[in-house]
């Protein structure tokens, strides 16, 4: 952000933005007239534009509330020139609003150009906003015990839906770049994609589907849920186990020993003629009633 002690008469943040497709973004431009007389600025808004299709447009609204709505694109870019009167030490916001393209690829960028001038030529400023449009992780609702067929019939009909558009789009992408079912997370998943609305669609009438939650998914807030619990985690001593796996399946038995380095236990079998404690990986267990209890 320029401060304002650099800039004493404009104030604009133009710090880079990362942002999801079909968003909007409000920036604010203030300019003072800090003469002791009326003065003229104007105002330029040059874009340049890195995407995918040169035909996806942008919408810029420059004026705030006069409706002053255009449209943007590689194809057809358009210069913004906006003139601000004001009254000696009064002060003006220019509100600039950007409507990100649904239809956007990951990577692309719009960069606006922007220039503050008076037009006695005493100041002269100038900004660059880059906007760049990237994926978002959003959670999808499905019955509960369903979470994984959902997920797979997902990407199957996402694959589908791919290889349809890809005859009429030869750039075409897959809507869907990633998807996470957590064992622990009952009744969701959380899914990877530059268009979310577009999610809905390619659901639609699948079974066990229901729907999406509104909002997007920070990845700080389930970047617990993608690293891999210890197989041990969690594990008491003293806890009723099954054996879910291996040559000793369907076995009830008491933990004796936790080996969290190699992620294994010693149990000792309750319904066998087998006292000899035996170690098992921690993963071909299943536990009944643990320790505490």
């Amino acid at each position: 952000m320029v401060a304002e002690s650099e800039y004493e008469w404009v104030v604009f943040d133009d710090s880079p933005v990362r942002s999801s497709c079909g968003k909007t973004l409000s920036m604010l431009l203030t300019v003072k007239n800090i003469q002791t007389e009326k003065r003229n600025f104007k105002v330029k808004i040059v874009p340049n534009f890195k995407q995918n299709d040169p035909k996806v447009s942008w919408e810029i609204d420059y004026s705030g509330n006069e409706g002053d709505m255009v449209q943007m694109s590689p194809d057809d870019p358009k210069e913004i020139d906006k003139r601000l009167e004001l009254e000696k030490r009064a002060v003006r916001e220019f509100k600039i609003r950007v409507d990100t393209p649904k239809g956007g690829s990951m990577g692309d960028t719009l960069n606006l150009h922007i220039s503050v001038e008076s037009e006695d030529d005493i100041h002269h400023a100038s900004f660059l906003k880059e906007i760049e449009l990237i994926p978002i992780i959003m959670a999808v609702k499905t019955n509960v015990g369903k979470e994984f067929e959902v997920a797979q019939n997902l990407v199957n009909q996402d694959k589908r839906d791919y290889e349809e558009r890809l005859v009429i789009n030869p750039s075409a992408t897959r809507e869907i770049m990633a998807i996470m079912s957590p064992y622990e997370l009952k009744g969701y998943f959380y899914l990877e994609t530059m268009h979310p609305d577009r999610i809905t669609y390619i659901a639609k009438k699948m079974r066990n589907f229901k729907g999406v939650v509104n909002g997007e998914i920070h990845i700080d807030e389930i970047s617990e849920q993608l690293t891999p619990k210890p197989a041990v985690a969690g594990l008491e001593l003293g806890s009723f186990i099954e054996l879910v796996k291996g040559p000793f399946k369907g076995e009830k038995a008491r933990i004796m020993n936790i080996d969290h380095e190699k992620e294994e236990v010693t149990v000792q079998f309750i319904e066998s003629a087998m006292l000899i404690p035996v170690k098992v990986r921690a993963e071909d267990i299943r536990v009944i009633d643990s320790g505490k209890s």
